[in-house]
């Protein structure tokens, strides 16, 4: 893993990659360009590892260029049963739950390509919000959005499995 502060990706397609994401969708694309820029780029090569289950998470990653492999550790995510595996992709941001709080990884993720990632660090996320209250908005806009889809799932999910127990008695 080689951290660069090069890169041949454009600015504009980077902001293209974070306007894909809720947490960015609203911001201005001269917010998301001082993101882009101020972001560190990492090198993975395949094989290696971004990060592991159970360490502390301090970034975001945005993939640039490349694939990875995400794995679930049940032990540490707090489940049981089987680890899971998701594929990630160009564009997809990981570990972004590391941009508001403390916490570990409950996942490990291995590059199954080359990876190029934007690194998005918490300090970083969190100063930006403090100098623009603009992008502090809209993040907060996108985080209720989030918590009210949720809450509609879990209700909707609470219906289904009251209906089923009924249906079982």
């Amino acid at each position: 893993m080689q951290l660069r502060y090069d890169l041949p990706m454009s600015l504009k397609s980077i902001i293209s990659l974070l306007q894909r994401h809720d947490l960015f969708a609203e911001l201005a694309p001269a917010r998301l360009e001082v993101l882009a820029f101020t972001g560190e780029r990492l090198d993975v090569a395949a094989g290696d590892t971004l990060f592991e289950a159970g360490e502390e998470a301090f970034d975001a990653y945005l993939i640039l260029e490349g694939q990875c492999v995400m794995q679930a550790d049940p032990a540490v995510a707090g489940r049981a049963g089987e680890a899971r595996a998701l594929r990630v992709d160009k564009g997809d941001l990981i570990g972004e739950t590391a941009l508001f709080h403390q916490g570990v990884r409950r996942s490990t993720v291995r590059a199954s390509s080359r990876v190029e990632a934007l690194v998005i660090s918490r300090y970083l996320f969190q100063r930006l919000m403090e100098e623009f209250p603009e992008m502090a908005g809209a993040v907060a806009r996108a985080l209720s959005a989030r918590l009210a889809t949720t809450s509609g799932e879990m209700a909707d999910l609470a219906g289904r499995l009251g209906r089923q127990k009924n249906e079982s008695e």
